[in-house]
C-alpha cells in the first residue's frame, strides 16, 4: 500500500519493501496541441502515458482551450491539459518516454513556439530541482502559464513547488491577482535595460528602470574628482557575451509609460496605476512577506524573472549555476541566447498570466 509521506502532497510516497523503501515521486506533465485533430492527439497521448509501466494512478484534468501565445501568427487555438501520477521513474526517463510518444504521434520540431501536433512536458517531478541538457525541473516557465496552472488545480492543486513551497493552487491565485508583471534580475544591467527598451517599443509595455550608475571618479592630486563623459561607461556598452547580444547596447534610459524612470533607484518601491496594464522592472523592488496581503498589490511583481545570457557551453544546469534553495518569491527562469527571442518570451509570459483558459470538457474522462 502506498500513501503520501505527510498527507500534504509533498511529492514523495513510500512503499514498505522490507528494509528498503521504494520512493515514488508525484509527477505532473502537460499536454498541448493546436495542429491536426487536437482532441484525438491529446487523447492518444494520455492513453500512451497511462500505459507506461512506471506510471501509476494517472489522473487527467479537464481539457481547456486557450489562444496561441507568442510564435508565428495564424496559429489555431490550443487544447491543453495536465496529468498527475505517481512514479518511481526518474524525470529523465519520463521525458524520454514523452518525447517518444510525441514522435509516434507525428510531432516535428521545426520552429520555436510554432504550431505543434502534440507537445508534452515534465512540469514537476517530486522534490527535484535540477536537470540536464534538454531537461529542467521544475519547468522553468510554467509559473507564468495559466494554461498549465488552471488545469493543474483540477488534479494537483496540493502539489508544491519544491523551490519556494507554494501549492499550485496558491501560485495560480497569485498569478491571477494584481497586475501581470515581472522584475528582471540576473544578467547585466545594460541587457535588462535594453530588454525594457524593446518591450516599450515593440509591445507598448510599461517599464521601470534603475537609475544610471554613478559616473566614475578620477584622482586630481590626492582628491577624487568626477569624470564627465556625457554618456555611460563603455563597460556597459561593450559586448557582454558571445550569445547573440548586440555589440553595443543603448546608453539611453528605457522609455516608460506613466513612470518617472529617472527617479527609480535599484530596489525602490514601484508605484503603478492599476489601469496601466502589465509592467516590467529592470530591478528587484522590495517584496512583502509571502503571508502578507500585500502580495496581491499591483506594485508587487507577480514573478521574478531570473535571466542569464548563455552559450551552448555555459547553458544551465552546469554545477556552478544550480538554482539556490530557500527562495523568497516564485520565479520565471529565462536563458538568453538571443535578445529578439527574449523580448518575445517576456511579452508572452505577461500574456500567459491572463490568457483565457476555457474548459471544453466536464471532467478528466476525455481520454
Amino acid at each position: 500500500m502506498c500513501s503520501s509521506h505527510d498527507g500534504q502532497g509533498d511529492g514523495r510516497c513510500f512503499v514498505n519493501a522490507g528494509e528498503v523503501d521504494i520512493v515514488k515521486s508525484q509527477c505532473l506533465i502537460s499536454f498541448g496541441s493546436n495542429l491536426g485533430d487536437r482532441f484525438a492527439l491529446i487523447s492518444d497521448a494520455a492513453k500512451a502515458v497511462a500505459g507506461l509501466p512506471k506510471v501509476n494512478q494517472l489522473q487527467a484534468s479537464r481539457l481547456f482551450e486557450t489562444p496561441p501565445i507568442g510564435g508565428p501568427t495564424g496559429q489555431e487555438p490550443f487544447l491543453n491539459a495536465v496529468a498527475a501520477f505517481d512514479t518511481d521513474a526518474s524525470a529523465r526517463e519520463i521525458l524520454d518516454c514523452l518525447q517518444a510518444i510525441e514522435t509516434d504521434l507525428g510531432r516535428k520540431r521545426r520552429q520555436r513556439w510554432g504550431a505543434r501536433a502534440i507537445d508534452l512536458d515534465v512540469v514537476l517531478h517530486g522534490e527535484l530541482v535540477g536537470g540536464g541538457p534538454g531537461l529542467i525541473v521544475p519547468h522553468p516557465r510554467y509559473t507564468a502559464r495559466q494554461f498549465v496552472l488552471q488545469p493543474a488545480c483540477d488534479v494537483a492543486a496540493h502539489y508544491r513547488d519544491p523551490r519556494f513551497g507554494w501549492t499550485l493552487q496558491r501560485l495560480a491565485e497569485h498569478i491571477d491577482q494584481g497586475t501581470p508583471s515581472l522584475a528582471l534580475v540576473g544578467g547585466d544591467q545594460a541587457i535588462r535595460e535594453e530588454l525594457c527598451n524593446r518591450l516599450v517599443a515593440q509591445f507598448g509595455i510599461t517599464t521601470f528602470a534603475a537609475k544610471p550608475l554613478a559616473e566614475p571618479m578620477k584622482v586630481v592630486g590626492n582628491a577624487p574628482a568626477r569624470v564627465s563623459h556625457g554618456r555611460r561607461s563603455p563597460d556597459l556598452e561593450a559586448n557582454v557575451d558571445q550569445a547573440g547580444v548586440p555589440e553595443k547596447l543603448s546608453g539611453e534610459m528605457p522609455a516608460s509609460q506613466g513612470a518617472d524612470v529617472g527617479s527609480d533607484q535599484v530596489g525602490s518601491v514601484i508605484c503603478v496605476d492599476p489601469e496601466q496594464g502589465p509592467w516590467v522592472s529592470a530591478f528587484m523592488p522590495p517584496l512583502p512577506q509571502l503571508t502578507s496581503p500585500e502580495t496581491a498589490s499591483v506594485n508587487v511583481p507577480r514573478l521574478v524573472a531570473r535571466m542569464q545570457s548563455t552559450t551552448d557551453q555555459t547553458r544551465w544546469p552546469a554545477p556552478h549555476q544550480m538554482w539556490p534553495a530557500g527562495w523568497r518569491w516564485p520565479e520565471y527562469r529565462l536563458e538568453i541566447d538571443d535578445l529578439d527571442w527574449a523580448v518575445s518570451e517576456l511579452a508572452s509570459a505577461l500574456s500567459s498570466m491572463r490568457c483565457p483558459v476555457e474548459a471544453v470538457t466536464a471532467d478528466g474522462g476525455w481520454w
